[in-house]
């Protein structure tokens, strides 16, 4: 029972930080996480998850609900490695607002990522498909919000580079 509790975890953590358009997706996801399972299992573990398939410009992608439960900060330490690539690939400064470029498809999952950790140096972030608008809170410094975001966003500084 506690390595089932484990793989739905991680298949949490896949769905919520990974774009999946499959279950043979989730497969190779979960067999690099250490889970081999079967079709079948993958798709009673998404039933228990009450996974969704979303329509997106590219195709379909399975997501969670937009639930709380599903959207609880996970410190990115505790991610595998290989989960731990956020998909940011620039940023651009205006004013104070910090301009996130990411690979297709990844800025929702960030913005979702900054707002539930309820950084005081953030104001607020609006989301596109490739592009995340980061408002600095009123008198916080840029290099404050870059120290905050790379909290959540590790890679962040190595963008900056």
């Amino acid at each position: 029972m506690a390595k089932k509790i484990t793989r739905l975890e991680a298949l949490r953590i896949i769905l919520s930080n990974k774009v999946v358009r499959s279950q043979v997706d989730i497969q190779r996801e979960l067999a690099r996480a250490g889970f081999r399972v079967s079709q079948p299992t993958v798709s009673s573990d998404l039933q228990k998850l009450h996974a969704l398939r979303q329509k997106t410009p590219d195709g379909y992608q399975l997501i969670l609900p937009k639930t709380e439960g599903y959207r609880r900060p996970i410190p990115i330490e505790a991610l595998p490695e290989y989960l731990q690539n956020t998909g940011v690939v620039g940023i651009t400064f205006s004013g104070t607002l910090a301009v996130l470029h990411t690979r297709p498809g990844y800025a929702a999952g960030l913005a979702a990522d900054i707002d539930s950790h309820h950084l005081p140096e953030v104001a607020g972030t609006v989301a596109g498909y490739d592009t995340l608008f980061v408002a600095q809170a009123e008198g916080i410094e840029r290099q404050q919000l870059i120290d905050a975001l790379s909290h959540v966003i590790p890679a962040l500084k190595a963008v900056l580079l």
